[in-house]
């Protein structure tokens, strides 16, 4: 409540500001609308004026009125057409001969005067369109405008005079079409219009009976003081527009002056005393409304100041002060509250105090289970120790079983080979042979895979090192393999860059070079394989920069790779490459064999010799398997 008290202030306050501007827009509005009814009649009558000239060059110029064979009464109903057809209404057409004398007009008038000594007949006569300056008044005591001009023959020679008069009244009409005029508000705006005609007032048009009339002297004076355009002094609004006759071909004398007079007067005290008693009103509710915040705020913020000593005392710890305030429903809300919250509290700390006790007790407890089951433990691991020594006897002992028969076999189908020199056996028979032996050498070595797991499980790896010359460890293993890529087709690329030694077991080596060449044997394509064998020399230089600076050995390296261009592996199969086991095709009709313990082992011999053996990912022409040994 009290921020809502200040936000009405603040409405009341901006809402007061924006009907003021509002009300100060109406005297704008009204400018506006005033200099627009001003244009528009000034445009209206200048359209006027050109409609009688148009008039009067067409009727000047009809071969009807100049021709001396056609009736007068042709001619009076030639005239008479163009009058009735007239927009506005014109008050006569008439025809003078080259003598002054009246022939025939509209009016049907009766005279025998001769206009010969008049201006509008003697500037015709000149060729001239003339407009006379004064309006004259008709026998119906209404004042008309005359426009006159020549009458041609068919030689363009002057045979009489054409004059039409338009009643002054045409103004008051165009008035009544004006903007302003047709307003709501001209009832009670007060506005007059005058015709100037040099510094003489011929026309004057009343906007209401009580209309107060400047004195002809004023205004004038105010037009020599001011341009053309509205002008506001005080209350009054002119507005002054010059008609420039000469600009529709007539002969005019001395300048004409179109002035709209209005007096706001009465609009603005409706709109002053609006203002003031809208001022007032406001500063009244504004007084008010702030009265009734003081109060509402005294009233408010004693209670709230009581609940924030109680909630301070709540925060001390303090709970044995009870809480009630008295002031509106929502501090009394409050305060109930506060009070069902101190006794909670109270009653939580007593069930905290109780459940501690009780939580100590069954922390007791436990720590008796946790002894129980730390002695269940102890038994199990016994358990699990005996369990994975009769695992590794029963390794030991199923490669032990398997090895036993294998080794007679292969002997004897190699003897049988070897001694078919007179060809008894036939191609079939030789055929199955090398298909038995081939698979005898297969399982032989995935005995051998398993006999060598078991002993990097059981830790009773042992390797037999030496110092082996790096080119011969090499050549000797390309030279085993080679019968393998004659029989399939391989490209064998083979590049030793260095010839360091190396202390190893190079029975351990060349099985990891049987494993990683074997591996690629089975991945290269059909036809057009390649296989390449690379070996260099890395300093201690280019050691130390591919190691982090935590590490301390900078020993030269010797790095070997095996790069081929098979099928390659993919991303996703890196991370379990040198898991024991770890098949990449593991379908039953899968294409490549193995049983996944080939990297494995590889993986368990490099790291037995201190080096590292790895997949380089950023070869993408196939796969290329990389290892470092240390350099003598």
């Amino acid at each position: 409540m009290i921020l809502l008290i200040p936000l009405i202030i603040g409405s009341l306050i901006f809402t007061s500001i924006v009907s003021l501007q509002n009300f100060a827009g109406i005297r704008t509005k009204f400018l506006d609308m005033f200099e627009v009814s001003g244009l528009q009649l000034a445009e209206k009558l200048s359209d006027e004026i050109r409609k009688v000239k148009s008039e009067l060059h067409h009727l000047s110029t009809n071969p009807i009125l100049h021709n001396i064979s056609i009736s007068k009464s042709f001619k009076s109903q030639i005239l008479e057409d163009s009058f009735s057809q007239s927009d506005p209404k014109y008050a006569n057409i008439a025809v003078y001969d080259i003598g002054g004398k009246l022939v025939i007009d509209t009016a049907n008038s009766n005279t025998n005067e001769s206009f010969s000594d008049e201006e509008f007949f003697e500037r015709a006569l000149e060729g001239h369109f003339f407009f006379y300056s004064i309006p004259t008044q008709s026998l119906s005591n209404q004042s008309h405008f005359h426009f006159s001009g020549p009458i041609y023959n068919t030689n363009r020679t002057v045979i009489g005079v054409l004059e039409i008069e338009v009643p002054v009244t045409l103004i008051d009409s165009l008035l009544n079409e004006s903007l302003f005029y047709s307003n709501k508000y001209n009832k009670t705006f007060r506005f007059d219009v005058k015709l100037l005609h040099n510094n003489s007032i011929f026309y004057h048009s009343k906007s209401s009976e009580d209309q107060h009339i400047d004195d002809l002297g004023i205004i004038l004076e105010q037009l020599n003081t001011l341009e053309d355009g509205l002008h506001v002094i005080g209350d009054t609004m002119m507005i002054s527009i010059p008609l420039s006759l000469d600009e529709y071909g007539f002969d005019a004398i001395g300048n004409w002056t179109l002035v709209l007079e209005g007096d706001l007067s009465t609009i603005m005290n409706d709109y002053n005393k609006t203002v003031s008693d809208f001022l007032i009103s406001s500063a009244v509710i504004i007084i008010i409304t702030i009265f009734v915040t003081v109060f509402s705020v005294r009233k408010i913020t004693d209670p709230v100041t009581q609940l924030k000593n109680s909630a301070l005392e709540l925060s001390k710890n303090n709970f044995e002060k009870e809480i009630m305030v008295e002031g509106s429903s929502e501090v009394k809300d409050l305060s109930i509250a506060l009070e069902v919250m101190r006794r909670n509290i109270i009653n939580s700390r007593k069930n905290l105090i109780n459940k501690v006790k009780e939580r100590t007790r069954d922390l007791e407890h436990a720590i008796e289970e946790l002894r129980s089951k730390e002695a269940l433990l102890k038994n199990i691991n016994i358990e699990l120790r005996k369990s994975t020594r009769a695992k590794e006897e029963f390794l030991s002992m199923v490669s032990h079983e398997l090895k036993t028969p294998i080794t007679p076999m292969k002997l004897y189908v190699e003897m049988i080979l070897k001694e078919n020199k007179s060809n008894k056996i036939s191609d079939f028979q030789l055929k199955g042979l090398n298909i038995v032996y081939k698979n005898i050498i297969k399982l032989e070595a995935i005995v051998n895979d398993i006999f060598t797991v078991y002993k990097m499980e059981s830790d009773n790896f042992t390797l037999n090192k030496e110092v082996v010359s790096v080119a011969e460890l090499v050549e000797t293993n390309v030279s085993a393999l080679r019968p393998l890529m004659r029989d399939k087709g391989i490209k064998l690329n083979v590049n030793v860059a260095t010839d360091s030694s190396i202390y190893c077991d190079p029975n351990r080596i060349s099985q990891v070079f049987f494993n990683l060449v074997n591996n690629a044997v089975d991945h290269v394509p059909d036809k057009n394989g390649r296989i390449t064998i690379s070996v260099e020399k890395l300093s201690e230089i280019e050691v130390s920069n591919s190691m982090s600076q935590e590490h301390n050995d900078v020993k030269a390296k010797i790095l070997f790779t095996i790069e081929d261009n098979g099928i390659g592996i993919k991303e996703e199969n890196v991370a379990n490459l040198f898991k024991k086991f770890y098949q990449i095709d593991t379908g039953l009709r899968r294409k490549y064999g193995g049983t996944g313990l080939g990297l494995a082992i590889s993986k368990g011999i490099i790291e037995s010799h201190g080096g590292s053996i790895w997949l380089d990912s950023t070869y993408k022409g196939g796969a290329r398997f990389r290892f470092k040994l240390d350099a003598l």
